[in-house]
């Protein structure tokens, strides 16, 4: 039976990985460097460390990785003001799903807890959260199982009873670590075989979550 979703944000509640993926590598123009598109995908869902390891050894010594960082946020920044931000297919009517049903929702995000929130906000699905969990809040991001440990545990939610919605490799193979049930919801990288063996199920949309969820506590007579 699952009584709690923990939700990932970028790349499945927004559509903002590609807008995340652009940043990084017309920071590194600006620098003179080029990342290549095999590491954008790479570090998708990674914890800082790794995301500037992989970024530093993909654009060059030369590329200022702190200079880079404030680049990007720039570009984001200017963006959003722009263009707002992009529901994925199926998000509200997910939320809304949750909510009548009684399963508790937390956001489980790598992005800074000030950014997440404003996205929340300004995409008005914040009142639907019961509870958010964000990067700067633990040590250890993903693939590490921190996240959606503490997110569940806000809650007051048994793991093993949770859901984790994820579109990315860290992602998953953190919620899978933390004991979590599983489901990908692919944005930019889709699933191998490897992935659809661990994970519970892979949606091409959040509405497809629904009729997962529907089933699986049908079955546990809820």
């Amino acid at each position: 039976m699952i009584r709690a979703v923990l939700f990932d944000m970028d790349g499945l509640m927004f559509d903002t990985e590609r807008l995340y993926g652009r940043a990084w590598q017309n920071a590194a123009i600006l620098q003179g460097c080029k990342i290549s598109d095999e590491a954008i995908l790479q570090i998708k869902g990674a914890n800082k460390d790794l995301v500037y390891e992989i970024l530093k050894k993909d654009a060059g010594e030369d590329f200022d990785i702190n200079k880079g960082r404030e680049a990007r946020e720039e570009y984001i920044t200017n963006f959003i003001s722009k263009h707002g931000i992009t529901k994925k297919k199926g998000l509200e009517k997910l939320l809304i799903f949750l909510k009548e049903n009684n399963i508790k929702t937390c956001l489980a995000s790598s992005t800074k807890r000030k950014v997440a929130l404003s996205y929340l906000k300004m995409a008005d699905v914040y009142k639907y959260f019961d509870d958010f969990t964000c990067g700067d809040e633990i040590e250890n991001g993903k693939p590490a199982p921190d996240i959606f440990l503490k997110a569940a545990d806000k809650l007051g939610a048994d793991i093993t009873e949770s859901l984790v919605l994820e579109d990315s490799i860290n992602g998953i193979n953190a919620g899978l670590s933390a004991g979590a049930r599983v489901i990908m919801v692919p944005d930019t990288i889709e699933p191998t075989d490897e992935i659809r063996k661990k994970v519970d199920a892979v949606e091409p949309d959040l509405e497809g979550v629904i009729e997962w969820i529907s089933k699986e506590n049908g079955r546990a007579g809820l």
